[in-house]
């Protein structure tokens, strides 16, 4: 009886489904609109190193879009600097999507209980600032 509750404890499980583990997700608003664009996040990879954003941009004309600063904004109130993309240009009515990659230590950040965030983006629309985009973010 005794072999049987100690050997128990050695079964072998299987790894965790894909839905089963944690991932970021975007937690609230995921839109954007300014000027002669707008935008949209999906969030479409997470893992230890991190998580990676899609970003659509439409245009209603000719438009420049820039992210003049990203960052990644923690509840507890640490921030990670995000390296910016290039900048967009988006011709006449048109939709272009971007990747934009959020590199820290996910893993770390998992073991210390981050698990909610704001990624804000600082956006300039043909040449002009316009309100910061934030991006609510939750890792469950």
């Amino acid at each position: 009886m005794l072999a049987c509750a100690a050997l128990a404890g050695c079964v072998i499980t299987r790894p965790p489904r894909e839905s089963e583990r944690p991932r970021w997700r975007i937690a609230g608003e995921d839109r954007f609109d300014a000027g002669c664009a707008s935008g949209r996040a999906f969030i479409r990879k997470s893992g230890k190193t991190g998580f990676g954003v899609s970003l659509q941009w439409k245009s209603r004309g000719d438009c420049r879009v820039a992210l003049d600063g990203v960052h990644l904004r923690f509840a507890h109130g640490a921030k990670i600097v995000v390296p910016a993309i290039p900048p967009l240009e988006l011709r006449g009515r048109s939709i272009v999507y971007a990747w934009l990659p959020v590199p820290f230590d996910n893993n770390e950040a998992w073991n210390e209980g981050l698990d909610r965030a704001t990624l804000e983006l600082a956006v300039a629309i043909a040449g002009a600032p316009a309100t910061p985009w934030q991006i609510p973010v939750l890792q469950q």
